[in-house]
């Protein structure tokens, strides 16, 4: 019955238990993606069973299983023959689905009396030289079962402060990065779980590509956003060139935003006549123009949240003018503002001298207005002005979007319709209350009537039963700060970071003022300007205190194909030193040499040829002059794919599109080139990524003299 004093505590358990099984069946889910790793045995002759969650009998509470990022686990990934942190041995278990694929045992016990050192009939990198070796899909697998030692340091590290981890192509820093998430939403649950993780990737197709990693791992709790899809409810669409991306990225161009919005705000100072209903024109001059200004900056309340303190000035001045020309009224002050507020003149007033703004629209006025552009930054060179000016209707770019974020805090929003709404809602809850009181009089009626000697019906007041029935919002905390662009989320991880802006990052902190972060990237690898790029260059400005790690080991490229690579790299810096890759590789890069006009064509056939020879993903990258050639091919393999039940295999795309992802093998088509010493050093930089994706074979289609 409604109302018994143990109902309140039995819908709180009944949440509670709701919300823990929720989690509980998330990461059962768990089972189908391997749930279990390995073991361990230690020299005391323990033995511990790693998974990917932890599981116990319920019967008698014995671990069957231990997290991988529970400490006790930490042996499992860190233990090597030098040393061996007490571990004995160690089994690695590899499986699909729930069907082991592979059994790698390695005893980390040194027997001088055995010629192969005590490694047994098991190699140290089985287990991992297995997994490397396997065909790719559309969606990146985790390496929870293989994670190497350097790789654990990272992923186990502190959550407080910024890191950066610094690693060439291969050396598995998209990997590091998700388990890294993994690990701080369980080592941090309470906090991470209703702050959430934010993940920024460079494209759409790479966030499509990781979706799979943390819900794989039992984890919901992270947001996964582009540059370009950080604002909620804003997408960029368009591109624009490289030196206008750059000039939205710097630091200074918050002033000149800044700049703008108060150019909106009473825009001259010239006198305006207001023309009220049923009275005399009257003048409003400069100077008080100026006074009801000033008022409304003050404090420095955002633009469209000061709009009511503008308007108060304003009819404070209004008033005052009625007064000298008509002489003191006999209305309340409040009753004549409320009259002149209504009146049509007043309001086209309000909203010429101080309009409600919208950040995207804003940016569409910024660099589609010649007049505002040459406002907002004056002195510009021509080139560049020409390269930021574009039609009003034009879509926004990646750039524009931290531009949209900070208007959004510089212009704030419109208190009105917050207000209206809290009114609504006071009105909705006195109703509530009003009803759920009625109910408990009718049950005390009742009860009364049935028994007078019963216990007294309930602790229960009319406002908890009114939040009883009250609609809960339903959604995470994921759906929740997706939507949310005020969110403040516990840790914030971005890849490709190297290309991150400096007022892109602004935003980042903005979401994440602990500066909670960790950034992993290459340096080798900045493509968006010709400029050097420098990880203090970006952080010191906003970040005084980061530390960096590096990753050493390329685990994706062979060896074979890094050193093709790292020739290209050694165009712009001879002393650089090729990465160490972790097996050399069964293929030797082939470079086909071709005319021109034949690249298209040329790349077409060797991508044929490509998912010919093999299993697994093929990747073709190229400018996309080049690439409307392979549309056919790709269009062909879908096909075909589809109709086999078969998930696509062919990939097409730029450099730029191709960064954070890897195939089985690659195909990269590389125009012609002016003189080696015209080339741009983002070009370099942009091949240099493409020859770094594939795990398998590559192929080099060129028409000059470049690779080689």
């Amino acid at each position: 019955m409604l109302g018994r004093p143990s109902d309140d505590l039995n819908l709180t358990e009944r949440d509670a238990l709701v919300a823990h099984h929720a989690q509980r069946l998330q990461g059962l889910r768990t089972a189908s993606y391997g749930l279990l790793l390995g073991g361990v045995e230690t020299d005391e002759g323990e033995r511990f069973r790693i998974g990917r969650i932890g599981l116990s009998d319920p019967d008698d509470g014995e671990r069957l299983l231990i997290d991988w990022r529970a400490p006790v686990a930490r042996p499992f990934y860190t233990a090597t023959p030098l040393h061996r942190e007490g571990v004995r041995a160690r089994r690695r278990i590899s499986s699909t689905d729930r069907t082991v694929t592979g059994v790698y045992d390695e005893p980390l016990h040194l027997d001088l009396g055995d010629p192969d050192g005590g490694a047994g009939d098991g190699r140290p990198d089985a287990a991992l030289l297995a997994a490397l070796d396997r065909p790719r899909t559309q969606h990146m697998s985790d390496i929870v079962g293989t994670i190497q030692r350097e790789q654990d340091a990272i992923i186990r590290g502190p959550l407080a402060g910024t890191l950066v981890v610094q690693g060439g192509p291969g050396t598995g820093k998209t990997a590091v990065a998700l388990q890294r998430a993994a690990y701080l939403l369980y080592e941090h649950r309470e906090r991470l779980a209703k702050s959430v993780v934010l993940i920024v990737g460079p494209n759409r197709r790479f966030l499509e590509y990781i979706s799979q990693v943390l819900p794989s791992l039992g984890e919901d709790s992270a947001v996964l956003v582009t540059p370009g899809t950080l604002v909620p409810g804003v997408t960029a669409t368009a591109a624009e060139s490289a030196v206008a991306s750059e000039f939205k990225g710097r630091l200074d161009i918050v002033d000149a935003l800044r700049q703008t919005v108060r150019a909106f705000q009473v825009p001259d100072g010239r006198s305006r006549v207001l023309r009220p209903a049923g009275l005399k024109p009257m003048t409003l001059d400069g100077r008080l123009l100026h006074r009801v200004r000033t008022r409304g900056r003050s404090g420095g309340t955002p633009h469209n949240a000061a709009r009511p303190k503008f308007e108060r000035a304003l009819l404070t001045e209004i008033l005052r003018l009625e007064d000298a020309q008509h002489g003191a009224s006999a209305m309340e002050d409040s009753e004549r503002r409320a009259d002149w507020a209504e009146d049509p003149a007043v309001q086209e007033l309000f909203d010429e001298l101080w309009p409600l703004l919208d950040p995207v629209e804003v940016v569409r006025d910024l660099f589609g207005d010649p007049a505002r552009l040459d406002a907002a930054f004056p002195g510009l060179d021509p080139a560049l002005r020409s390269a930021l000016l574009r039609p009003r209707e034009h879509g926004l770019t990646p750039a524009d979007i931290p531009l949209v974020d900070e208007l959004a805090e510089l212009l704030g929003e419109d208190p009105r319709p917050a207000t209206a709404a809290a009114n609504r809602a006071r009105a909705d809850r006195a109703i509530d209350l009003a009803y759920a009181q009625s109910v408990l009089d009718m049950v005390d009626d009742i009860d009364g009537d049935e028994d007078r000697l019963a216990a007294p019906v309930s602790i229960v007041t009319a406002a908890t039963l009114a939040d009883r029935q009250a609609a809960g919002d339903g959604r995470s905390p994921a759906e929740r700060a997706m939507a949310d662009r005020e969110w403040v989320y516990g840790h914030v991880i971005v890849d490709e970071a190297q290309e991150t802006s400096p007022m892109l990052l602004r935003a980042l902190i903005r979401r994440c003022p602990t500066r909670s972060m960790t950034l992993v990237g290459d340096a080798n690898q900045y493509t968006a300007t010709d400029a050097p790029f420098t990880w203090a260059g970006l952080l010191d400005p906003q970040v005084p205190r980061w530390s960096r790690t590096d990753l050493t080991v390329n685990y994706r490229t062979p060896g074979r194909i890094m050193h093709l690579a790292t020739d290209v790299l050694r165009r712009l810096d001879p002393g650089t030193p090729e990465p160490t890759s972790a097996r050399a590789g069964e293929h030797e890069p082939r470079v086909v040499r071709v005319a021109a006009e034949q690249l298209g064509r040329a790349a077409a056939r060797a991508a044929a040829d490509a998912l010919a020879e093999g299993e697994g993903t093929v990747g073709v990258i190229g400018p996309l002059g080049v690439l409307g050639a392979l549309r056919d091919v790709q269009a062909t393999e879908a096909a075909e794919a589809a109709a086999a039940g078969a998930p696509a295999r062919l990939w097409v795309g730029t450099p730029d599109d191709a960064k954070g992802l890897e195939f089985d093998a690659v195909v990269v088509a590389v125009p012609p080139m002016p003189e080696p010493r015209a080339v741009s050093t983002a070009t370099w930089k942009r091949l240099y990524v493409a020859l770094t994706r594939p795990t398998q074979r590559l192929t080099v289609v060129e028409a000059g003299d470049v690779i080689g």
